[in-house]
């Protein structure tokens, strides 16, 4: 068993439990003399861990080799840290290599900015080395260990993004902006940076448990009548639509819009999620749990021991963990699977990839070529009753010669209708009078100008 001693964040704040496990060890340690709190240790025989600190690079690193010096240790081992004690990530390293006793003393959020309040504690190193840091707001955030101007200057980078410039934070008790967090003078390893928790109508920067959040408002007894009013079926049609928007913004490589287009396909699926949860159904975060051990699951190359070097094996591994998953029988059943529900393009794509995988595939985009040349004949020669049959075959046709070509038909159609609307009006704008009234020769040659300004 080894103690552990909060210490607090100013001299004096050691409690008297804490002064007692002090005075009953055989050996004290202090992880670093170079704070206020170490002025208690003055007149005491103890050690410090400051040179573990000096041949560390991480604090990782530091932690690591802090937890080994202890448990070599034999007999009473007392460790004193400065804040609670809890809020130390060396003492929840050490708590998971043996059994400690926490003596607590003030936590750094109560020191830092006068509340005594839960928080989101994290070191500095951790937080600038985590990509896309998710901070939602709801409780404040401590950072801990911002030894130096350096470290604080990364801290503030990242708080930037997550806070804007103006946002008030408290470094070691004193106020002022994310901005200028970085202009104190002194630095040392007891100093955190507190982020008052926020509202989270005014937030520089949101995150997916926000947008759950303005749903759970929208649809609460006091939101909005339509959005309460809203069921699975009345808007499963959005979805669609709005994909179509993404799609859109992609092809025509409008980033910004891409940003509201992905917004608004991802409030659908939040949207259906919360309805879900009103009806008792699922949430949000059985369709996150979902996802991630579907992404796991088919990823057995990334997450499990298969080996997967190039995007074609990547594919291939994901292909037979779904399979598995699934529990396709043969190519028939996973045709059978492929849902009915999707556009006639996109689905004859799909089912003749799976045919293409059994073995049943043109030898060339030539040959699937000639087979379309084939069924545009017969389409053409076809008896009326027999044309929506032969039409059919001619489009399955084209799919094949664009799958061939690594062509995905439903993206090119889309691209193909937009790019008629677009020389449609072209062409409309030209004419000085109703366009019927224009020959066939005539409307060709004002064609062919609307191809010239593509």
């Amino acid at each position: 068993m080894i103690e552990v001693v909060g210490l607090g964040c100013r001299k004096g704040q050691i409690t008297l439990e804490g002064a007692q496990a002090v005075a009953r060890a055989k050996h004290v340690f202090v992880k670093t003399a170079k704070t206020d709190t170490f002025s208690y240790f003055e007149d005491k025989d103890v050690m410090t861990m400051d040179d573990v600190y000096d041949s560390c690079e991480n604090f990782d690193d530091l932690d690591e080799k802090i937890v080994e010096r202890l448990v070599s240790q034999k007999g009473k081992i007392c460790y004193c840290v400065n804040g609670s004690g809890y809020d130390d990530r060396s003492v929840a390293l050490l708590a998971s290599r043996t059994d400690v006793k926490i003596y607590p003393s003030v936590s750094r959020a109560a020191v830092t900015a006068g509340f005594t309040t839960a928080a989101v504690y994290i070191s500095a190193s951790d937080l600038v080395s985590m990509r896309g840091f998710d901070y939602d707001g709801r409780l404040p955030l401590v950072v801990t260990d911002v030894d130096d101007r350096y470290t604080a200057s990364e801290v503030k980078l990242v708080l930037l993004d997550v806070l804007g410039e103006d946002e008030k934070v408290f470094v070691s008790g004193k106020e002022t902006t994310v901005a200028e967090m970085d202009f104190f003078k002194k630095y040392d390893y007891s100093t955190t940076v507190y982020c008052p928790p926020r509202d989270y109508l005014k937030k520089h920067r949101y995150n997916f448990a926000d947008v759950i959040e303005m749903l759970y408002r929208l649809r609460g007894e006091d939101g909005c009548p339509w959005d309460r009013a809203q069921t699975h079926e009345s808007i499963r049609s959005n979805l669609i639509e709005e994909a179509y928007e993404l799609v859109e913004a992609i092809n025509n490589k409008d980033v910004d819009n891409m940003i509201e287009e992905t917004g608004d396909v991802l409030l659908q699926a939040v949207f259906h999620s919360v309805i879900a949860e009103d009806c008792g159904e699922y949430d949000a975060h059985d369709v996150a749990t979902a996802l991630c051990k579907k992404l796991i699951g088919r990823h057995e190359h990334v997450f499990g021991d298969v080996v997967a070097k190039t995007a074609e094996e990547g594919l291939a591994a994901w292909d037979r963990a779904k399979g598995k998953e699934k529990h396709y029988s043969s190519f028939t059943d996973k045709m059978d699977k492929t849902s009915a529900s999707l556009p006639a393009l996109m689905r004859a794509y799909k089912i003749q990839k799976t045919a293409a995988k059994a073995g049943m595939d043109f030898d060339s985009a030539e040959s699937a070529a000639e087979k379309l040349r084939e069924e545009i004949g017969e389409f053409l020669s076809a008896p009326a009753e027999e044309r929506e049959n032969e039409g059919g075959d001619v489009l399955f046709a084209a799919v094949n010669v664009l799958r061939a070509l690594g062509v995905e038909p439903e993206v090119a159609l889309v691209a193909a209708t937009e790019k008629f609307c677009k020389r449609f009006a072209y062409v409309e704008s030209r004419c000085e009078k109703p366009m019927n009234e224009y020959s066939a020769q005539e409307l060709d040659a004002l064609w062919r100008e609307a191809k010239n300004e593509d």
